[in-house]
């Protein structure tokens, strides 16, 4: 039975809270529906992604005003009451009494008793005044805990991240969570000229704004609908792929006729940008551990037209692969990892808390790392990456395999034909160490994202 886009909004955002669902999953179930207008749709998007962005400051207006905790609350009226705070707070499209009627009307619908409750709730809010973070309430004395409060971040996350970076940069990269995240595309050049691929997307009515850091990556900056669902898509004349994850690619340099080993490819990004560069010549061989995500994988590579280079192999990259040893020219490790680089798009991650696997990252990674070098040859490039900011996710762990395997050295990002995107962002201090720290804290274009480059010189 179709239902409004606040309604569903409200289940979604509890199903992503409770059940440690996915945003990009949990909104995308939805919104297959087909039921809603692209206006609608947006709406929905913009309450289930602004609500997880604010969480914090909207549980501690509603846990006040409704005198008991947030978590003591029947979980699809607080779903309400947080969607409705926060239209209420921090958007200013619907009037206030529109908001607090469509949250009663939707409480009546599911809990009648408890529509007066939502009422007096968000009637106090109102009253408040409280108009974005600037104006939002923050009764602390620690500036941790402001910091944590004022841009909803949990405070075991601000600690941590303040472990590995300066007072500035936190603020800095906090801020940039609560902005919106870029979406950005790559161009599939095997599918033609890219002035003929930017006329026939641009037909769809998707405006492309070109990012200048390589030639294949464009910013989105008009569409009409989900991209997903046009024409263009579905023909493979881009794919969908963060700046950083291109500029992983671009720093592995792939060359036709190569060997190479993506070794945890899933959804297959990376992989098919790969066989992109390598001009129809050679051999990609993209691993997973999981036969569902090989199957994403396959799925990329054919809608993109690149699947005679791809191999898809499912294998658990924590084992070594005695067939491969030292057989390849190059190997790309993105290594799974806490993902905090990717609170802007999936800000769920935020409040996802398992400290025995972050504990236990580093040393997976490790391991991964370990079989990822073996494998290739003397002369050949080994690149790891992680889409995270911790210090023990990334510099330790590079570091820890560079002190162990001294036939491996840090290569500057620079040689090898790479120097063509050194800008202000890459200058020559930083990408001839080999290595980078990316993330909207630098630039906005940008997920968190770590990148080294290594070359095997036995």
């Amino acid at each position: 039975m179709k239902i409004s886009p606040r309604e569903a909004a409200a289940h979604a955002l509890e199903n992503i809270l409770t059940f440690e669902r996915f945003s990009n999953r949990e909104t995308g179930r939805w919104l297959e529906k087909g039921w809603w207008s692209d206006e609608d749709q947006r709406l929905f998007l913009l309450l289930v992604y602004g609500s997880l962005e604010q969480l914090l400051q909207l549980d501690q207006l509603i846990a006040t005003h409704a005198r008991r905790p947030v978590d003591k609350l029947d979980p699809f009226l607080r779903g309400i009451l947080r969607i409705s705070a926060y239209q209420l707070c921090f958007t200013d499209r619907i009037p206030a009494y529109a908001v607090i009627n469509e949250a009663v009307e939707l409480a009546k619908k599911k809990k009648p008793k408890a529509a007066g409750l939502v009422n007096a709730v968000l009637r106090a809010i109102t009253r408040s005044g409280v108009k974005n973070r600037v104006s939002m309430p923050i009764i602390v004395n620690d500036n941790i805990q402001a910091l944590s409060l004022r841009y909803s971040h949990p405070l075991w996350l601000v600690e941590l991240l303040h472990q590995d970076y300066s007072w500035s940069d936190l603020k800095t990269m906090l801020a940039a969570h609560q902005q919106p995240p870029s979406l950005t595309v790559r161009l599939n050049l095997q599918k033609g000229k890219m002035e003929d691929l930017l006329l026939a997307i641009g037909q769809e009515g998707i405006e492309l704004e070109p990012l200048g850091y390589i030639p294949e990556a464009f910013k989105v900056t008009t569409q009409q609908g989900l991209i997903t669902h046009s024409d263009v898509y579905r023909r493979g004349l881009f794919h969908i792929q963060s700046l950083a994850s291109m500029m992983a690619v671009h720093w592995l340099d792939p060359q036709p006729g190569e060997r190479i080993i993506d070794m945890a490819a899933a959804p297959g990004g990376k992989a098919t940008f790969i066989a992109q560069r390598m001009k129809g010549r050679g051999m990609v061989m993209a691993r997973d551990i999981s036969v569902g995500r090989i199957q994403q994988i396959q799925d990329n590579a054919r809608r993109l037209g690149c699947n005679e280079l791809i191999t898809c192999q499912e294998q658990d990259g924590r084992k070594p692969d005695p067939e491969m040893i030292q057989k390849a020219d190059r190997v790309l490790l993105d290594a799974p990892c806490s993902s905090l680089g990717m609170i802007r798009k999936k800000p769920e991650l935020k409040y996802i808390k398992n400290w025995q696997r972050l504990r236990e990252l580093p040393q997976l990674q490790y391991q991964m790392l370990e079989n990822a070098g073996k494998m290739v040859r003397n002369e050949g490039v080994l690149v790891y990456s992680t889409c995270t900011y911790l210090r023990r996710e990334n510099d330790a762990v590079l570091e820890r395999f560079l002190d162990n395997h001294p036939n491996f050295k840090l290569e500057p990002l620079i040689e090898k034909g790479i120097h063509d995107s050194i800008n202000d962002l890459f200058t020559e201090t930083i990408v001839s160490k080999g290595f980078i720290q990316l993330g909207p804290h630098v630039h906005m274009d940008f997920d968190g994202f770590f990148v080294a480059r290594m070359k095997r010189t036995d």
